[in-house]
């Protein structure tokens, strides 16, 4: 078990060494990625440091999340856009964690959003290989829960790969995977 493991870590650390060439967390102008919800994510452009994420859905208003990718706390959630009205995240909301992700990695945190209470707890689970239409990939899996101080909770196993971004989305209804990405 320890050799495998041995050999796990140092495979794991060549994917990482040239993932990190292309951006760990992709995070450049023009990616774009295309799930089989008919969903289509794009950054479209920096505004002072923050990135905006436009998550478009045939037939419904654009949506879209402003990131923020730091060296130390990895990829916060400052807000949302709907129909160009901006609401935030007090603090901002940590997505992901400080790069590069390893097996057994948390993080988490609170804070209030339209004068309501969200918590979100994440973990990376395992790496996993999974094909989805856009290809094959190894990906860490990160479970991810989101509270709100309504009751409300949602529970996802996001599939996340280093320079590729997520290939697919996974909860208890079904999963939803990449089809096509789009690099600057």
């Amino acid at each position: 078990m320890v050799g495998m493991r041995r050999w796990l870590s140092v495979l794991l650390f060549g994917v990482l060494v040239l993932a990190q060439g292309a951006g760990y967390y992709p995070s450049k102008i023009g990616w774009s990625w295309t799930y089989s919800s008919g969903e289509v994510q794009t950054l479209v452009r920096d505004e002072s440091g923050v990135l905006v994420l436009e998550r478009r859905f045939p037939n419904r208003p654009v949506v879209a999340d402003l990131l923020r990718y730091t060296p130390d706390k990895g990829v916060l959630l400052e807000g949302i856009l709907i129909n160009g009205r901006e609401q935030r995240y007090s603090p901002a909301l940590q997505l992901y964690p400080q790069p590069p992700l390893y097996i057994g990695q948390r993080w988490g945190g609170r804070s209030r959003f339209n004068n309501q209470s969200v918590a979100l707890i994440g973990e990376v689970n395992r790496v996993e290989g999974v094909n989805v239409p856009a290809g094959r990939f190894n990906a860490y899996v990160l479970r991810t829960s989101t509270v709100t101080g309504g009751g409300g909770n949602v529970v996802l196993e996001v599939y996340f790969v280093p320079g590729v971004g997520v290939v697919r989305y996974a909860t208890t209804d079904g999963a939803i995977d990449l089809v096509k990405l789009g690099r600057p």
